[in-house]
């Protein structure tokens, strides 16, 4: 009976210790976790605007356009301006990802920000 005793308290100190154990162990690593998503650069919303470099020839004409029309396709703006479809639309996307024009609709009709906008009128100044 005794040693029955023993070895129910034993046991219960065996499952304690492991308990302390597991639990130490994911603090360390939840700490770990914590440290690594701290340490990862997330991109600011202007952060973009910050790093813009001069604008070139190009961008200046399709600012011009989209600021003269009240959004355009990419297909129109390409006729007005004699580039492919292929670089309009790779040029487009590009001055989306920088914040300059903003798509909307379907098919989607391309106008200005007011970062592009702004732009704009420091390359005229």
């Amino acid at each position: 009976m005794l040693a029955s005793g023993v070895l129910e308290w034993g046991l219960v100190i065996l499952f304690i210790a492991l308990f302390i154990t597991q639990s130490i162990i994911f603090t360390i690593l939840l700490l770990r976790l914590k440290r690594k998503l701290y340490s990862i650069k997330t991109p600011r919303a202007w952060e973009p605007f910050l790093t813009l470099e001069k604008p070139s020839q190009t961008v200046l004409k399709v600012l011009r356009e989209l600021s003269s029309s009240n959004g355009l396709e990419a297909r129109e703006l390409s006729k007005r301006l004699g580039l492919s479809r292929e670089y309009t639309a790779r040029l487009l996307k590009k001055m989306v990802e920088d914040g300059l024009v903003v798509r909307r609709g379907k098919p989607y009709k391309y106008q200005l920000t007011e970062l592009g906008i702004r732009l704009l009128k420091e390359s005229e100044d």
